[in-house]
């Protein structure tokens, strides 16, 4: 299909270029009572962009039905917008690993066994028990006019487990989630396992703190509340706009100097690992943040050339839509401090492990006023109990800026990599 696009593409546009992704995904659900459903799906879908006398056209389809996807194609383009970039030609691409032949092959009883694991490890009276596995496997190939057709395949398997449990006067729901284009291993699922059995300990007492500002850790699954300000505010599209708060201030310090961040597509086995992106640029690390300074943006090819700088690699493409600034791993730098150390740092405080939803969809002013879904409470630099329900509020840039401590044990969240955070001043009540 794609040959044969392109080949009547370039017919009749100055360059065009095509992005081909497949996906078959197999969902499991379990409840208290074993295997609640299965399904599996599966999609195909092309995006095809022209363009003609300088301006773009684009079209999706789900069939393979080339020349239907050029014709539309070509009618966007005579509204399209001007399209200023060139579509990259053939380079050499680097090396990641983004699909591993043990996930492709698992069959259904090896998903099922992986929950079977943590049932037989987990079960205990008045526990309730909810897993979901979601193992999908894909493709990806671009190709343009210029001569580049490359592709990759990915795997990746979610698996994710909810523990509640009744404390306090309520129910209190813990949560566990491991991630990565392999199944996951013995001693990830064991990990898995401590770490829930401990959180069930502190579960038995609930000790309240009071309403004030007070030092708070924020787990690797609660602090993306922090982060998403500063990933959009880093984001070239928000830039072009005047959106950013950020934008304008490469080079200076924004941040406190113990944070480091970087986008990083190369990372063998994460969920946002590539070798290039939907349009085609080889992928490399870019850094965002270097000890509290900005360092740089993310650009698409389009953002780019409109900003005047080089594409930094990170167009995504959805079947119908036109290619956007996107994120692949956001890794934040981990510290030195330990599990003992980032207890001691917060003193006499909280943990906040996770809040509820997440501030509006327009986040780069960055304030937020959140309930805390699981908190603990901290005395005398120990974790004695689970805090009642709270609200966490502040301003996400300017609490960054009082970090006082940054764990070195670092989780996977989807496709960040975050340590615990501990920071001073945090509004809750």
């Amino acid at each position: 299909m794609i040959a044969a696009l392109l080949e009547r593409a370039a017919r009749r546009a100055s360059q065009a270029d095509v992005v081909l992704k497949t996906d078959e995904t197999t969902r499991l659900h379990f409840g208290d009572d074993g295997l609640h459903s299965a399904a599996v799906a599966t999609s195909l879908g092309a995006s095809l962009r022209v363009v003609v006398e300088g301006r773009q056209g684009i079209a999706g389809t789900v069939v393979e039905d080339p020349e239907d996807l050029l014709t539309r194609a070509l009618e966007s383009a005579r509204v399209g917008d001007i399209l200023t970039p060139g579509l990259p030609s053939r380079a050499a691409l680097p090396s990641v690993i983004t699909h591993l032949p043990r996930a492709a092959a698992a069959t259904l009883q090896d998903l099922i066994h992986l929950v079977e694991i943590l049932r037989d490890r987990l079960q205990t009276a008045g526990l309730s028990l909810n897993f979901s596995v979601r193992r999908s496997l894909g493709s990806v190939r671009v190709a343009n006019t210029h001569g580049l057709d490359a592709g990759y395949d990915v795997s990746l398997v979610d698996l994710r487990l909810r523990a509640t449990v009744p404390t306090g006067g309520r129910r209190l729901t813990l949560t566990g989630r491991l991630v990565g284009a392999d199944l996951p291993s013995l001693p990830e699922l064991e990990q898995l396992v401590r770490s829930l059995r401990l959180r069930l300990a502190w579960a038995t007492r609930t000790v309240p703190v009071p309403a004030g500002r007070h030092r708070v850790a924020f787990s690797s699954a609660a602090l993306p509340t922090l982060l998403r300000p500063v990933e959009q505010g880093l984001n070239g599209a928000a830039a072009l706009l005047d959106l950013s708060p950020l934008a304008h201030r490469r080079g200076a310090r924004a941040f406190s100097e113990s944070i480091t961040l970087r986008d990083d597509p190369l990372l063998d086995g994460r969920p946002g690992s590539r070798p290039f992106d939907d349009e085609g640029l080889p992928s490399r690390p870019v850094a965002l943040v270097e000890r509290g300074q900005i360092a740089g943006l993310l650009y698409d090819l389009e953002t780019a050339a409109r900003a005047g700088v080089p594409s930094t690699g990170h167009g995504r493409r959805t079947t119908f839509g036109r290619a956007q600034v996107a994120p692949s791993n956001i890794v934040l730098e981990p510290g030195t401090a330990d599990e003992n150390a980032v207890l001691a740092a917060i003193g006499d405080g909280i943990v906040v492990e996770r809040l509820r939803g997440s501030p509006d969809a327009s986040q780069l002013g960055g304030s937020f006023a959140l309930p805390a879904l699981v908190a603990w409470r901290v005395l005398g630099g120990e974790i004695v109990g689970v805090v009642p329900e709270v609200t966490v509020a502040g301003n996400a840039h300017e609490l960054l800026n009082r970090v006082v401590a940054v764990g070195r044990d670092a989780e996977w969240q989807g496709s960040r990599w975050l340590p615990p955070v501990v920071i001073e001043g945090v509004s809750v009540f």
